[in-house]
C-alpha cells in the first residue's frame, strides 16, 4: 500500500495508537512504514539510524504550528540497550539509534497483533527470501475500540467471555490450550483471594486440621477442574458464534498483494494481449478466489472419523476450524438422520394412503424443538490458534447505532421492533458490518417470536385503530404495519428507494394493521440508513463551520447535479456575492468540485462555464481527516494532563495509598486527583463519540468485497 494513500492526520493518529499500545520504538517503525511504504528489515534499520537532516528529525506533529526545521520528535527518545555509543547525540532532535534485533522483535510483535503485513517478492523476478513489511493501518485504528469489544463480550456472554477476549486482545493471537490455562489460573487466583479474605474475617475452626486440609485440597482441585471446563466451554461458544476466529497464514498477507499476485498469474496464462473483457473476467475470478480463501480460514477441509462407544464409526465434516465434534454427538447425528429418513418414508406412505382414500385423516409431521445450543455438539481443539474477530463485534455496534437512529426518528416502540427485526435478519454467523442489506425476514415467523411484554400498539396513535379491543389488529398485522412504515410502502416515487429502511423481499403479501397489502418478507437496507447517517453527520459539521447557507447550497447541488453560480443563487435564495464566497470556501475545503466546460477551443475563461458539484468521496475524506485530527488531539491532551500529575499518579498507584486514600492523601492531592479523574473521563467520552463517528463514516455498510484481514 502506498504511503500517499494516508493523510498526515491518519498517520499521526496511527503513530499515537502504536505509542500507547506498544511503545516508542513501535511508533517510530510504524510511522516510518506509513510514510515510506513497504520496507525490508535492513531498510527499516537504515532509515531509523541515519543521521538527522532537515527532513529527518523524528515524527513531526502535523497539527502543530511550528515548521519542520525547528520541530521536535513527539516520541520518547530514551537510551536503548545495544545501541551504538558512537552515534552523534549533539543534536537534541536526532533519532535514537535502534539495533537490528530490536527492529526485528518490534516487527514480529506488530505481525503477532495483526498490525503489520509481510510479503515476499515474486520468485521469478527477485530473491524469494527478501521479505517486505507494511502497516495495516485499519487494524491499528481498530485498537481504539478494544474497550467496547470487551464490554460487548461481557454483556452478551458473561464475565468469563470478557476475560478470554481481553486476554486474546492483549496477546494478538494465542493457542486454545494457553487461553484455557491462563484464564483458569486468573479466575482460580481471584477465587482463592476471595476465600482467604472470607476466612480471615471468620473465626478459626476447631478440631482436626489435617483432615480439613486434605478435604480443602480435594475441593480446590475439583473447583479448578470445574473452572477449566467452564473456560473451555465458553471458548467453544466464542469460536462457534464467530467472536473468535482461527488464525491462518492468509491473514498476514495484504489483500491488495493477493489481487496483484493472482491477476499477474492469470494474465500469464492468457495468450496474446488481454482484452477489457478478459481483464474484467480475471478480476472477478480473483475476487472469487480471495473469497474462497477467506471462507477456508473458517471451514475445515478434512472429514473426520469418530469411533463411538458401541463400535459405530460416524463420518462428519467439521463446521468450524478449531472445533471438534463430540463422539456421542456424532453417533446422535447418525441416529437422528436414520430416524428422519424413516419418518420421511412413513410420511410418504401415509400421504399415498390419503390420496387413495384409505385414510381420510391428515397427519402433520412432528417437529422436534431445539432444546440444546448447537455449540454443545463441539469441543475446542487445544492446538488451534485463535484471534479476535473484530468484525463480529462491530456488528453489535452497527445494530445499536441504527436502533438509536430509528428511535430518534420515530419512537421507543418502533426502535424495539426494529431491534427484533435487525436480529432476525442477522441470524447467520457470517454476518459482517460491511453488509449493505440483511437476509430476508418473514413477518409471520417473527410475529410469534416477539416478547409478550412488547406492546406494539404503543407506537401508533390510540385513535388510529378504534377503542374496541375486540376489533384491534393482531400482532402480525401490527408488525406488518411497522414494516410498511419503515419501507415507505405508500410512497411510489423513485426517491423512496434510497431513503427507506426496509425493502420488500418476496412476491407474497400479507395484511397490515392499516388494511393495506404489503410484502410478507422484508430485508433491512443497511446502506440507506448508513448513507443517511453520514449525510446527517456531514451536515452538522458543515453547518457549524460554514453556516446554514452552505448546507442549502450543498443540498441543492446534491439533488440537481452540476450548476452555475447564478442558478445556485436563485435556488438557494442567496446573493450572488455570498454564493461565490461560500462556493470558494467549500471548494477550498474539498467539499465542492469545479467542472470547466469551455465554449471555444482556446479555453478562454471569459467563454467558459464553471459548474459546481458535490464530490461525495472528497466530502467523506475531508470529514474523516478532521475526525482523525480530533482523536489525535484528544489523546495528546490526555497524555499531557497525566504527565502534569505524574508524581500524584505514582503516589496513588501505591498499594498502601489504595487501601487508605483519605488518610494518606492531603486535601489538595484529593482535589487534584478528583479533578484529574473528571478531566480524563470527559476526554474518554469525547474520544468514544468521535470514534463512533469514524465508525459511521468509514466502516458502516461499506459494501467492499475484501475486508482487511
Amino acid at each position: 500500500m502506498s504511503s500517499t494513500a494516508h493523510s498526515p492526520q491518519k498517520i499521526k493518529l496511527c503513530e499515537h495508537v502504536l505509542l500507547q499500545h506498544f511503545g516508542p520504538i513501535a511508533a517510530r517503525v510504524g510511522a516510518l512504514l506509513l510514510k515510506r511504504g513497504r520496507l525490508t528489515i535492513k531498510e527499516i534499520g537504515r532509515f531509523l539510524n541515519q543521521q538527522p537532516t532537515r527532513t529527518n528529525r523524528g515524527p513531526i506533529d502535523p497539527f502543530g504550528n511550528y515548521t519542520a526545521t525547528n520541530s521536535k520528535s513527539t516520541l520518547v527518545s530514551a537510551p536503548i540497550a545495544g545501541a551504538s555509543s558512537s552515534y552523534n547525540t549533539s543534536d537534541p532532535n536526532a533519532p535514537v539509534p535502534v539495533p537490528k534485533h530490536l527492529v526485528e522483535q518490534t516487527v514480529m510483535t506488530l505481525i503477532q497483533h495483526g498490525c503489520a503485513w509481510h510479503s515476499s517478492t515474486d520468485p521469478d523476478i527477485a530473491d524469494p527470501n527478501q521479505e517486505f513489511f507494511e502497516i495495516n493501518i485499519n487494524e491499528v485504528l481498530l485498537r481504539l475500540r478494544f474497550g467496547r469489544y470487551i464490554g460487548i463480550a461481557e454483556d452478551e456472554l458473561g464475565d468469563t467471555a470478557a476475560r478470554i477476549v481481553k486476554l486474546v486482545l492483549q496477546h494478538g493471537k494465542l493457542q486454545a490450550s494457553d487461553i484455557i490455562d491462563r484464564v483458569t489460573s486468573e479466575m482460580d487466583a481471584q477465587r482463592k483471594a476471595a476465600s482467604l479474605a472470607s476466612e480471615a474475617q471468620a473465626d478459626p475452626p476447631n478440631g482436626n486440621t489435617n483432615g480439613s486440609s486434605n478435604k480443602r485440597k480435594a475441593d480446590t482441585a475439583a473447583e479448578t477442574a470445574a473452572l477449566q471446563s467452564q473456560v473451555a466451554r465458553q471458548l467453544t461458544i466464542l469460536l462457534y458464534r464467530t467472536y473468535l476466529r482461527p488464525s491462518s497464514v492468509h491473514q498476514h498477507v495484504s489483500p491488495r498483494d493477493k489481487e496483484i499476485k493472482y491477476e499477474a498469474k492469470k494474465r500469464r496464462q492468457l495468450r496474446g494481449i488481454p482484452t477489457p473483457k478478459d481483464l474484467q473476467k480475471i478480476k472477478e475470478e480473483v475476487r472469487a478466489q480471495i473469497a474462497e480463501e477467506r471462507d477456508a480460514d473458517w471451514d475445515a477441509s478434512a472429514t473426520a472419523v469418530t469411533l463411538g462407544a458401541d463400535g459405530l464409526v460416524a463420518d462428519h465434516r467439521e463446521t468450524r476450524r478449531g472445533l471438534l465434534r463430540k463422539q456421542h454427538s456424532a453417533i446422535a447425528v447418525a441416529s437422528a438422520a436414520s430416524k428422519t429418513k424413516r419418518a420421511r418414508t412413513s410420511t410418504r406412505t401415509k400421504d399415498k394412503k390419503d390420496k387413495n382414500g384409505v385414510n381420510g385423516s391428515s397427519h402433520a409431521p412432528s417437529a422436534t424443538p431445539d432444546t440444546f445450543d448447537p455449540a454443545d455438539d463441539f469441543d475446542i481443539d487445544p492446538t488451534a490458534w485463535l484471534r479476535v474477530h473484530l468484525d463480529r463485534f462491530d456488528v453489535h455496534l452497527r445494530d445499536e447505532i441504527m436502533i438509536d437512529a430509528v428511535r430518534e426518528k420515530y419512537n421507543n416502540t418502533a426502535a424495539e421492533v426494529f431491534r427484533h427485526l435487525i436480529h432476525a435478519g442477522d441470524a447467520s454467523t457470517r454476518r459482517s458490518v460491511r453488509d449493505i442489506r440483511s437476509a430476508p425476514i418473514s413477518i409471520a415467523a417473527l410475529s410469534h417470536k416477539l416478547p409478550s411484554d412488547l406492546s406494539l400498539q404503543k407506537g401508533f396513535d390510540r385513535r388510529s385503530f378504534g377503542k374496541d379491543r375486540a376489533s384491534l389488529p393482531s400482532r402480525q398485522e401490527f408488525l406488518a404495519e411497522y414494516c410498511a412504515v419503515f419501507s415507505h410502502s405508500e410512497d411510489i416515487s423513485g426517491r423512496s428507494k434510497s431513503v427507506r429502511l426496509m425493502a420488500p423481499a418476496s412476491d407474497g403479501t400479507t395484511k397490515s394493521a392499516g388494511g393495506s397489502k404489503i410484502a410478507s418478507s422484508f430485508t433491512i437496507e443497511f446502506a440507506n440508513l448508513a448513507e443517511r447517517m453520514r449525510r446527517d453527520l456531514l451536515r452538522n459539521v458543515v453547518e457549524e463551520k460554514f453556516g446554514t447557507a452552505a448546507i442549502r447550497i450543498m443540498n441543492i447541488l446534491r439533488e440537481k447535479g452540476k450548476l452555475e453560480e447564478k442558478h445556485i443563487s436563485k435556488l438557494a435564495l442567496v446573493s450572488i456575492s455570498e454564493t461565490r464566497d461560500l462556493c470558494s470556501r467549500l471548494f477550498h475545503a474539498s467539499l465542492l468540485g469545479l467542472q470547466e466546460v469551455p465554449k471555444t477551443k482556446d479555453r478562454d475563461p471569459a467563454k467558459t462555464f464553471f459548474l459546481w458539484f458535490v464530490d461525495e468521496s472528497k466530502c467523506r475524506a475531508w470529514l474523516l481527516d478532521h475526525l482523525y485530527q480530533s482523536l489525535a488531539r484528544l489523546g495528546q491532551r490526555r497524555n499531557e494532563e497525566m504527565r502534569r500529575q505524574t508524581p500524584l499518579l505514582r503516589k496513588v498507584e501505591r498499594s498502601d495509598v489504595k487501601m487508605d486514600t483519605v488518610g494518606l492523601l492531603t486535601e489538595w492531592e484529593r482535589e487534584s486527583w478528583a479533578r484529574l479523574q473528571t478531566v480524563v473521563q470527559t476526554l474518554t467520552v469525547a474520544e468514544m463519540r468521535t470514534e463512533m463517528d469514524v465508525f459511521v463514516m468509514r466502516d458502516l455498510a461499506a459494501g467492499t468485497y475484501v475486508s482487511d484481514e
